[in-house]
């Protein structure tokens, strides 16, 4: 007879060689977050080839929200492995069976040794752990590391066990290295460890030691958290209520929000674990050692997660590892037979959750009073979503050349996510970019999809272009004629359109003169109350006829510029303007038309002169969302800052450097204090590394250069006046 503690490594081998059968078979593309994770997953790997320190600088920069493990950890496996799904996926079995491991530990420990392997048993089988096993997601690994919290937690005895709590320290590090909310599922347990050092006799060493696991923790997350420390928090609350109001979920403390995870709880335990988790609850009581801690570790993130807006199974996810244990509990605290009649159903039901989570077989129920089916998921599918040919054809059409190709639907298995990571993860020159706003600019190539655009709180962008080009606006569709269509597994049509601007009928001179007589009137949406507004044109003749101008040139005394269809963010009133654009792109059926100057495309656009007065620069930062507390006292080479409304008053002194390669000119932030007390030199330059907006003048649509930009008393110039 197989020994209890290889029981659950038979589990999992068997696991492993399904889930590799369904990512061999399935040639879906993955969809939205689990699109994106694959792309930073390639970029870190890419990214870990520089030993220099723009590869490590990469890796933390490369996403506001999500920390890098998890897709630092399959950027590793691509080192030996290719880049392909299953690879991506080992890595979510490998953190499957750390969980497992951990289960199997914790339930030895605080019960027995069977305890463990139920745990163990359970938790991989549960059919939102399985569905997840499908996909590349970081709630997964933060179960497994939550589970490994607990164990080194319950290892370290209260903090009395040194090398525990040091061990535990780095687990704290890295389990807030896979996502933020870590702290949520296992602060609880924490503070009851600590409440039991204080109460201890040697309290003094334990502090010690709980200190010491602080502290590690704290220095391997603080590289990735410390520029973010501002940021994040507002993130997290909009996730939590703004974008849940958005995606229409329930009002917090209502009937509707309070019993949603309740009553999904068989999609995500098992309908028989979730029973048992109940009844796991209740038989804790008898088992002092483990009661509390247990208790804790469930109830605590189930009762914070119930109480946000935002309901989503994933965030609930990492919860399951205690929740399995207590439902082990609750089913060996059974009658000897109903125990052993109980275990083997659920064994049964064990598989039975699998072939549901990933074939279908049977088509899982929705049972009465339950909101999702008894297992999440899908057969794997041999449909093709045809990227691969459109991405041929795209290559075709460009020759090979960069282009900025606009993924307009937002459906999960056919919007710009997957489209991204098919071409990060192919190394081709393409900058895919979502639906527009306003006007196609800089846009070479157009992918539509009929029909379905994706989830409803996300579509209403995608529908309006999709009308449009479907005869709505008639400028768009001559601009992007249709260069070829695919059939999709869903029974729409997808739509490659390429910018391709028909020749106007007419002569260029006529064209050139409607441009230039009234430039504020074309250029109303982004320019306001302009005095000595001019625009000049140097253009090769007939190109003009197909929207062309080699050379262009705004000049204007004074111009109030800003989104105007936008008028929550004020505008900002520039002076003495000279733009200098090379190589003008537009359309001209919509310029007879409508009389609208739609610009399509940019070459270069240089901003050669422009200053902006104190006075002009106090009246727009105020109109800012950010801005309101800030002023800014302008002086002969330097500009001092004061931030007042958030706190304690922040001061500090600013001024331009050079363009470098990532930024037209350099923003140089220095002599920080908060309060009174001066922030060193280094946090600074490392904090505002990500906080600096002038990088993100490369990432335009357009490419924008500056003259040399110069802070004089009162105003800022820039180029030579």
């Amino acid at each position: 007879m197989l020994r209890p503690r290889l029981l659950p490594v038979l589990l999992y081998a068997v696991l492993c060689s399904v889930i590799a059968v369904w990512v061999l078979l399935d040639r879906r593309p993955p969809e939205w977050d689990h699109a994106n994770h694959l792309e930073r997953a390639v970029d870190c790997h890419r990214s870990l080839r520089i030993v220099a320190d723009t590869g490590t600088r990469e890796i933390l920069e490369a996403s506001s929200f999500y920390p890098p493990v998890v897709t630092c950890a399959a950027g590793l496996l691509y080192f030996v492995l290719p880049i392909a799904p299953l690879t991506a996926q080992a890595v979510m079995m490998a953190f499957l069976a750390l969980a497992m491991a951990a289960l199997y530990g914790l339930g030895r420990r605080l019960a027995d040794v069977e305890t463990g392997v139920w745990a163990a048993f359970l938790f991989a089988t549960a059919p939102f752990v399985v569905f997840s096993l499908t996909n590349f997601q970081l709630d997964l690994p933060l179960a497994a590391m939550v589970a490994l919290a607990l164990y080194a937690l319950v290892r370290s005895e209260s903090f009395g066990d040194a090398r525990w709590s040091l061990a535990l320290g780095a687990v704290f590090g890295l389990g807030m290295l896979t996502k933020p909310p870590f702290a949520i599922y296992v602060a609880l347990p924490v503070l009851w460890g600590l409440w039991r050092a204080l109460r201890s006799p040697d309290r003094r060493r334990r502090l010690g030691w709980a200190g010491a696991a602080l502290a590690i923790g704290l220095l391997l997350a603080l590289p990735w958290y410390g520029p973010r420390l501002f940021g994040l928090p507002m993130q997290i609350l909009n996730r939590s209520f703004k974008q849940a109001a958005e995606q229409q979920n329930p009002e917090p403390l209502t009937s509707a929000a309070l019993t949603y995870y309740p009553r999904t709880l068989p999609t995500q335990l098992g309908l028989l674990a979730g029973l048992l988790l109940i009844w796991g609850l209740w038989a804790l009581r008898k088992h002092g050692a483990a009661r509390t801690i247990l208790w804790l570790a469930t109830l605590g993130p189930f009762i914070v997660f119930s109480l946000i807006q935002n309901k989503n199974l994933r965030y609930t996810l990492p919860i399951l590892p205690a929740a399995a244990l207590v439902a082990a509990v609750g089913l060996r605290s059974l009658p000897a037979l109903a125990r052993r009649w109980t275990g083997v159903i659920v064994v049964a039901l064990g598989a039975l959750q699998v072939s549901m989570a990933l074939f279908q077989i049977p088509a899982p129920p929705i049972l009465p009073g339950m909101v999702m089916p008894l297992a999440l998921g899908r057969a794997p599918s041999r449909a093709d979503w045809q990227h691969e040919r459109i991405l041929a054809d795209l290559g075709r059409e460009s020759g090979g050349r960069p282009a900025t190709v606009s993924v307009i639907p937002n459906d999960n298995f056919f919007s710009v996510s997957n489209f991204r990571y098919e071409v990060v993860r192919r190394g081709l020159p393409y900058r895919m970019t979502r639906a527009w706003s306003d006007a196609p600019l800089g846009v070479d190539f157009v992918i539509l999809k009929s029909r379905d655009q994706g989830p409803s709180y996300a579509s209403a962008r995608p529908e309006r272009l999709t009308r449009a080009f479907a005869g709505g606006d008639p400028y768009w569709i001559s601009a992007f004629p249709v260069i070829a269509e695919y059939p999709l597994p869903d029974g729409s049509t997808a739509t490659l359109r390429a910018r391709r601007v028909p020749p106007l009928a007419g002569t260029p001179a006529a064209v050139a003169a409607r441009l230039s007589r009234d430039p504020g009137r074309l250029l109303a949406e982004n320019m306001r109350e302009a005095s000595g507004l001019r625009l000049v044109l140097d253009y090769a003749g007939p190109d003009i006829l197909r929207g062309r101008v080699r050379h262009a040139v705004l000049t204007a005394d004074s111009v109030l510029v800003g989104e105007f269809n936008r008028p929550r963010r004020a505008p900002l009133r520039v002076r003495d303007v000279r733009l200098d654009v090379e190589g003008l792109l537009f359309n001209p059926q919509r310029l007879v038309g409508e009389d609208k100057l739609e610009i399509l495309d940019i070459e270069s656009l240089r901003i050669s002169r422009l200053t902006v007065t104190e006075q002009d620069l106090d009246l727009f930062l105020r109109g800012q969302p950010v801005g309101r507390g800030m002023t800014i006292t302008l002086r002969d080479g330097t500009g001092d800052m004061l931030v007042t409304g958030f706190g304690p008053a922040l001061r500090a002194r600013i001024r331009f450097g050079p363009a470098d390669q990532d930024r037209p000119f350099t923003l140089i932030v220095e002599r920080v204090s908060i309060g009174g007390v001066h922030v060193p030199g280094f946090l600074v330059d490392w904090i505002m590394r990500h906080f600096d907006p002038t990088p993100g003048l490369r990432r335009l649509p357009i490419p924008v250069t500056l003259a040399p930009v110069r802070i004089r008393a009162g105003r800022i110039e820039v180029g030579a006046n």
